[in-house]
């Protein structure tokens, strides 16, 4: 599998070394929560069951899971997936030792997963969370399907979804272009339009009710360089603008998407 992801020119980060190192540093308390990790944790709280098994596709470094730790009042499962296979040794060092043992936490597994083709069964999952992860891929409708498939009760995922759909490719360093003037360097930075993630809500099967919505649960002082005290923040690092959350030159229609069986 993992040879197989090598292949896709916009699978790069196991390219990004700094990436991981960020996230691990969340995940054993040296950098602060991101604001989402603690906004979608409040949105699990709501929904999570006593013993409940908890699906991250995204999990990163396991940096999500300080936040559930820290909201969540039940008894809980939990299961990170990444197809970044640095990120899932990163979070299986992060969680590896006693000091953090949550006495609510169940059982923790970080596996090496595509959200493309997730190896796992059909309502796998009580809860299935999925942050910061769609913006990032060549496509989402087969991922949202997946996602959907291994939920029996919720889906949660935070995505960018605005008015307007934007197909956008952020240039790594190199900045390099084929003959045909495609970069071969690049991630994806997409923005969906309301109407078509609707359009494929509306065709998943067994949906009881959604929800579509501004995720606003953040504070904005939180948001940005002062929490990268020894300077080494992200080159993309997203700030706020007049009220509104930039990275680089994109606005950032934040939003959250929660779906009930």
């Amino acid at each position: 599998m993992e040879e197989c992801m090598a292949k896709d020119p916009w699978r790069v980060w196991d390219k990004d070394k700094g990436y991981g190192e960020i996230f691990y540093k969340r995940a054993v308390h040296e950098l602060s929560e991101m604001e989402s990790s603690r906004a979608v944790a409040k949105h699990v709280a709501k929904f999570v069951k006593k013993n409940d098994m908890i699906l991250d596709a995204g999990c990163g470094g396991g940096h999500y899971l300080v936040s559930l730790d820290r909201f969540l009042k039940v008894p809980f499962h939990y299961h990170g997936i990444d197809a970044t296979a640095r990120y899932i040794a990163l979070a299986k060092k992060a969680f590896g030792s006693d000091l953090n043992i949550n006495p609510l936490r169940k059982s923790c597994v970080f596996q090496q997963g595509d959200v493309f083709n997730l190896k796992l069964r059909d309502r796998y999952a009580d809860v299935v969370m999925c942050n910061n992860v769609l913006l990032h891929l060549p496509s989402v409708e087969k991922p949202i399907r997946e996602l959907w498939r291994v939920s029996r009760k919720f889906l949660i995922i935070r995505t960018l979804i605005g008015k307007t759909a934007f197909r956008i490719k952020q240039i790594n360093r190199p900045e390099q272009y084929n003959d045909d003037g495609e970069p071969n360097n690049f991630h994806f930075f997409n923005i969906y339009s309301e109407e078509y993630v609707l359009k494929l809500v509306h065709h998943l099967r067994g949906v009881k009710k959604y929800r579509l919505f501004e995720d606003k649960d953040y504070k904005p002082e939180r948001i940005g360089s002062s929490n990268y005290k020894d300077g080494k923040r992200p080159h993309d690092l997203t700030v706020i603008v007049n009220g509104m959350q930039v990275n680089n030159y994109i606005i950032q229609p934040w939003k959250f998407l929660i779906i009930e069986k």
